[in-house]
């Protein structure tokens, strides 16, 4: 598997639900370590302007950056966060499907 793939791979828990890729969670903190590091210095230190300039412009920023990252996902097969996850979604899948067959 490509470093491309792992990182842009929707991931699935173990109830199989959809989580954000690994890409999508380190944008979240680039981003706001970057907006932050941005704010801090134009605000001259001043923290409360600092911590509202860097939430003003994160929002934006995060939610452009999660569209593009979810329009590269888009392209991947998910893959699950972990192998235990994995296997305990397809357990839960063969008890659901005993149960109803009972």
């Amino acid at each position: 598997m490509s470093w491309l793939a792992s990182a842009f791979a929707p991931r699935k828990d173990h109830k199989g639900m959809s989580t954000p890729s690994y890409a999508a969670r380190w944008w979240l903190l680039l981003c706001t370590a970057m907006c932050a590091l941005w704010s801090w210095q134009a605000t001259d230190g001043f923290l409360v302007m600092a911590a509202a300039l860097t939430v003003m412009i994160a929002t934006p920023a995060l939610s452009f950056g999660w569209y593009l990252i979810g329009l590269i996902s888009a392209r991947f097969e998910p893959l699950y966060i972990l192998d235990k996850a994995e296997k305990a979604h397809k357990a839960r899948m063969e008890r659901k499907a005993t149960n109803k067959s009972v």
